[in-house]
């Protein structure tokens, strides 16, 4: 498979990024981009709304059937809900590790057999564990103090992964975020409006596809350009606000519906 280095012309169009990271990554990465689909589909099943007919029933039941539990059956439960939340971690991190080091190769235009991301991220996996640990708390930590602080700043810390597998600058732990937060700065809101703006498009659904196509892209253009960045294009601004907008329309509609629906009654008793 040949290399294709990724335009070194600076692009802030949201949707021109998402669409040449994804390009690269079907032309570098094939197999990786496959893997990506399948991940993205099924981790969208599986997060999608649940069933909420019998949420007190199953509620009432739980609690009914595990006050009886003795202390055996609690260790037992504990220990099963360990090692299949740790079974879910590694192997979220293995496809994010996948990802990152897809990403950090096609920045630098070099092809990505699907064996070898793999295998790099398998040999790097508890490393790169513990950089999603450490962003994790971080995140959480800023989220505590208010919600935009915490999303704000998992922006910034996107391109830490990628910084992870660089293998030009061998960063780990704090210092691949700190490198993220060099490389993002002055160029979140092209960060967020790159991976945003086809995820509101396809609602999610290729959530991983689009993030490793478009990492690949920041983290080549930003590494370029340092700090001084053009400004943010329209789209970036329009994808960052248009949540919100979206949301501020619906409880607009909600309570004129309700105040509608209360006429309506006073109206017609």
């Amino acid at each position: 498979m040949a290399s294709k280095q990724p335009k070194t012309t600076y692009e802030n169009n949201p949707f021109f990024i998402a669409t040449n990271g994804i390009t690269l990554l079907f032309d570098l990465a094939r197999g990786v981009a496959a893997v990506m689909i399948i991940f993205s589909v099924l981790s969208f099943f599986i997060s999608g709304p649940d069933r909420t007919d019998d949420t007190n029933y199953d509620g009432e039941r739980f609690m009914s059937t595990v006050s009886g539990w003795t202390p055996e059956q609690w260790a037992l439960a504990i220990a099963t809900v360990a090692i299949i939340g740790l079974a879910f971690i590694m192997i979220s991190a293995l496809f994010a590790g996948v990802s990152a080091y897809a990403s950090a190769q096609i920045a630098k235009g070099k092809a990505v057999p699907l064996g070898e991301a793999f295998r790099t991220a398998f040999d790097h996996l508890w490393s790169f564990v513990w950089l999603q640990v450490i962003i994790f708390i971080k995140v959480l930590l800023w989220t505590l103090l208010f919600i935009i602080p915490g999303i704000y700043f998992s922006i910034r810390y996107s391109l830490a992964g990628v910084a992870f597998y660089d293998t030009s600058k061998n960063l780990r732990g704090n210092a691949a975020i700190k490198e993220s937060l060099k490389l993002t700065k002055n160029g979140w809101i092209t960060t967020f409006g790159s991976n945003m703006i086809f995820n509101l498009l396809t609602l999610g659904v290729l959530g991983s596809l689009v993030s490793t196509g478009v990492n690949a892209i920041l983290y080549q253009q930003f590494e370029k350009v340092g700090d001084k960045k053009p400004e943010a294009h329209w789209l970036s601004w329009l994808s960052l606000f248009l949540p919100a907008i979206v949301i501020i329309f619906i409880l607009i509609f909600v309570v004129a519906l309700g105040i509608g629906l209360t006429l309506g009654g006073e109206i017609n008793p």
